[in-house]
């Protein structure tokens, strides 16, 4: 899934930072989702070894493009789901609150159900690294360091799951970036994605006019034969 050659940060723009952690806060109500159903012992190894596992998401998935956004000067906002993991992770990290009012509070605080935080729509059926789906607790599933082009492949798989993902896929690379200046070259990035998708839809909206023409003279064609047909049947019934 890797790919051979590193990433410019410099290329990060504000829809990779926002697909991204659409994409972890998908991963954590996966999460949430499959502990809660399953039935293994919540015994203090079960639930350090799952604080463990959760760390490991929110270093791979959110707080390296949370970093390079404030590198950047990117402002982005994130679901309200990721929000309260991750504000609950900064209390952890923090000491200000333990291990175990960790756990506890993810579980009752951070559900995808919870009308004000629902997610369960970004859920798909393939993760890659889905150590929830085992007893992570005790098999000690390997869990590797990811660079961005991995983070990025996986991104870009979870999207083509969802029934609208394409709409959020990343645009091509955008031209006429300036030095020194990342608020206009965010600004560009949008713009070349709304281009993007305008284009995108133009696209389609000609093809849907050429197919519903294409079916409309194929129709026309057929009233003749039908008017035959059916004149036909009629003659035949009534002799």
């Amino acid at each position: 899934m890797s790919n051979s050659s590193k990433y410019d940060l410099t290329d990060f723009t504000i829809l990779d930072a926002t697909n991204i952690l659409e994409y972890a806060t998908s991963r954590f109500a996966a999460i949430w989702i499959a502990c809660d159903r399953s039935h293994v012992p919540r015994s203090p190894a079960y639930k350090a070894s799952f604080i463990w596992h959760l760390q490991w998401e929110a270093d791979s998935f959110v707080f390296p493009y949370i970093n390079i956004c404030t590198v950047l000067n990117i402002h982005l906002t994130m679901p309200d789901l990721l929000h309260s993991i991750i504000s609950r992770f900064t209390c952890l990290q923090t000491r200000n609150i333990t291990g175990k009012q960790f756990y506890a509070e993810f579980f009752v605080h951070c559900s995808p159900h919870d009308p004000e935080l629902s997610s369960t729509h970004r859920v798909v059926l393939k993760y890659a690294h889905d150590w929830w789906k085992g007893r992570f607790d005790t098999l000690g599933f390997p869990l590797p360091s990811l660079d961005v082009n991995e983070v990025l492949d996986m991104m870009v798989d979870h999207f083509e799951q969802l029934p609208m993902g394409a709409m959020l896929l990343p645009s091509p690379a955008v031209a006429s970036q300036v030095d020194d200046d990342p608020l206009l070259n965010q600004i560009l990035a949008v713009k070349a994605r709304i281009q993007h998708l305008s284009d995108s839809l133009e696209r389609m909206l000609q093809e849907k006019t050429m197919m519903a023409a294409a079916a409309a003279s194929t129709m026309s064609q057929l009233e003749g034969p039908m008017d035959e047909l059916e004149e036909a049947l009629l003659t035949s019934c009534w002799p």
